[in-house]
């Protein structure tokens, strides 16, 4: 296998770490946002339409700022980036690996404080929980499809400038 081929794979599993770091920073901050609204008081009715609409504003709102930072025009041979971001892997790495569990965590730990403290409707939490869920399933999914049907628009555009200037 030629250096170019193992670079190839490794932005391939970059892109997944970036992917996975970034959702799992988000999954969390998403958390943070329903714990400090559920300590607030509000109530779960409130809760239940605006977390997945917090979570869409998040993912949405994080995707345009990374496109804004992000390079388009780099170092690259053809397809092949050259130059590898080891640091940016590892860390990203480390947050895709630890965060998640961490968050699961504080909400289960979460959980059992809030039904121990309050007296709070079990399926009123369940919905919550469940809408909440959907808002992330949902933005994640959303921006997945947002962004393919954008660069198959781009990938149409710069063929059909690359046909009309070869023909």
């Amino acid at each position: 296998m030629n250096k170019e081929n193992v670079l190839l794979i490794l932005w391939i599993i970059f892109g997944f770490i970036f992917i996975s770091g970034i959702d799992s920073i988000l999954y969390f901050v998403v958390y943070l946002i329903y714990f400090a609204k559920s300590e607030l008081g509000l109530s779960y009715g409130i809760m239940k339409f605006s977390m997945p609409i917090i979570t869409l504003i998040l993912y949405v709102l994080t995707t345009f700022l990374i496109f804004k930072k992000l390079k388009l025009d780099s170092n690259s041979s053809g397809i092949y980036l050259t130059k590898f971001p080891k640091k940016m892997f590892i860390v990203l790495a480390v947050i895709a690996l630890t965060l998640n569990p961490i968050t699961h965590k504080l909400s289960g730990l979460y959980a059992e404080h809030s039904t121990r403290m309050e007296n709070i409707d079990t399926s009123d939490f369940l919905q919550v929980y469940g809408w909440m869920t959907l808002g992330i399933n949902l933005s994640r999914w959303l921006i997945i499809i947002i962004l393919t049907i954008t660069f198959f628009k781009k990938l149409n555009l710069i063929e059909n400038k690359t046909n009309h200037n070869n023909g």
